[in-house]
């Protein structure tokens, strides 16, 4: 199979299984042009029958950084509507592009895997929750910072992650905007699995080419105590 080739994803095809890098390293920023090229790979995966599984990761030592924070608020000071008294009328079409991109790829018909080492951060964060499954390395540190900067979680991960961790741990993370360590990360259920940094891949292909064989998002529970636990 050819694959098409972008400039911040790197696509490379194993066994039934597609890997998709965010490539923008060292920390894998998400500019917009990520998210243009994102919602076309999920076009293209959606198009081949050939992917039984998809695995994301980022290219190098981390997941990702989360967005560009320049240049997604010099987005939203030039495209948000506001009213007399300054509240919101309209949110950027961009926002909402980005929300559905990720809601398509939650919709997949095949199991959607984040492989996460490093750092991963704001909408990075959010594109893992709408993974069907996340697997970490012990070095991982996640975190919600937008309040920081004056923002809130703009691509539904306030929503997803209430419904894994329940609203109150949800909220707290969220005001809160710090960072947490892996094994946080998994008491809050927000990954399923913390393994060593340097046998995530491979865990990761194995658990995929586990689940990619008679995959059911419902069954996403059975899966995680056959083959995470």
């Amino acid at each position: 199979m050819k694959l098409p080739i972008y400039s911040t994803i790197r696509l490379q095809f194993v066994e039934g299984i597609c890997l998709l890098e965010l490539n923008t390293p060292p920390s894998n920023k998400m500019t917009m042009e990520f998210f243009t090229e994102f919602a076309s790979v999920l076009k293209f995966i959606k198009e081949h029958q050939e992917f039984r599984a998809l695995i994301i990761t980022g290219h190098g030592r981390h997941y990702s950084s989360g967005a560009d924070l320049p240049l997604l608020l010099k987005e939203i000071q030039e495209n948000a509507e506001t009213d007399k008294n300054g509240r919101l009328t309209h949110v950027p079409d961009f926002l909402s592009n980005n929300y559905k991109s990720l809601l398509m790829l939650e919709g997949f018909s095949i199991p959607v895997i984040s492989a996460i080492r490093g750092v991963c951060l704001g909408s990075a964060l959010e594109l893992a929750l709408f993974s069907h499954f996340r697997l970490c390395g012990a070095d991982a540190v996640f975190g919600l910072p937008e309040a920081s900067f004056n923002l809130v979680p703009g691509l539904g991960g306030i929503y997803k992650l209430s419904c894994i961790s329940g609203e109150a741990l949800a909220l707290e993370r969220v005001l809160k905007g710090s960072t947490f360590t892996s094994d946080e990360a998994l008491r809050y259920k927000i990954v399923d699995k913390v393994v060593s940094k340097k046998s995530l891949f491979a865990t990761t292909f194995d658990f995929a080419h586990e689940v990619m064989q008679d995959f059911r998002i419902e069954k996403r529970g059975l899966y995680i105590k056959k083959y995470l636990s």
